[in-house]
């Protein structure tokens, strides 16, 4: 006689294929939505040029609105903050590029003032962004 208690069917370890699926799902549900991701922290209307240049290697981005509020990479600055991390980045990369996105309702004078600030820190590759 063979003893059945052993062999009645009950599983003993976890099944874990489920499990995989799922993250894999998750997974690619993620790496989709990841690329319509966009870095929109502050709203600015541009102004449009004929011949808009697309910068070619990444650059630090200086957000300027027209209610005056200035945004280095997404993170709120005043300008002796913006001064600061300007020196800061010209003394670890010489050659750093700075775009400044500043809206076309502003005034001329405020935006000379940025593009002093940003020169005066030690940078010398600063760009105005602009839409085509």
């Amino acid at each position: 006689m063979m003893n059945d208690d052993t062999e009645d069917g009950i599983v003993s370890g976890i099944n874990v294929t489920p499990l995989v699926d799922i993250t894999l799902v998750l997974l690619i549900i993620f790496m989709v939505t990841a690329h319509f991701v966009t870095e929109e922290g502050l709203k600015v209307h541009l102004p449009k040029a004929a011949a808009a240049e697309l910068v070619p290697t990444p650059a630090i981005t200086v957000t300027y609105s027209k209610e005056g509020e200035i945004r280095l990479m997404n993170q709120k600055v005043d300008m002796n903050g913006l001064k600061a991390a300007m020196a800061r980045e010209a003394q670890l990369n010489p050659g750093v590029r700075v775009v400044v996105a500043a809206d076309e309702a502003l005034v001329y004078k405020n935006v000379v003032t940025i593009l002093d600030t940003i020169k005066a820190a030690g940078v010398t590759r600063v760009a105005l962004s602009s839409e085509k």
